[in-house]
């Protein structure tokens, strides 16, 4: 089976992550490395990217897909957060 891209799909490192909540009324990411099976919660926006690059450092894999799921237990307002977070490091990086 083929991606969009042509790329054959076991060619192809998925590592998805979903917005949790943290419990004390905040969020984590819960990320999974679909390849190894590996779970990780990320209190930041920074431990989501270190665990990114990680996966892609580990992998033999030629092509690296992040995937967002649905985030049921997460509030409109932590998905908000989650995303201008990513926005404003994506955009710090760009500078860099």
């Amino acid at each position: 089976m083929e991606s969009e891209n042509n790329i054959p799909k076991e060619d192809i490192l998925i590592v998805e992550a979903e917005i949790v909540p943290n419990g004390l009324g905040g969020w984590m990411i819960r990320c999974v490395n679909t390849e190894t099976g590996e779970e990780r919660y990320c209190k930041t926006i920074e431990e989501y990217s270190a665990f990114l690059n990680e996966c892609v450092y580990t992998t033999s894999k030629e092509n690296f897909q992040a995937v967002w799921l649905e985030s049921p237990q997460a509030t409109p307002q932590m998905i908000a957060d989650v995303r201008a977070k990513l926005m404003a490091y994506y955009n710090q990086i760009e500078q860099t």
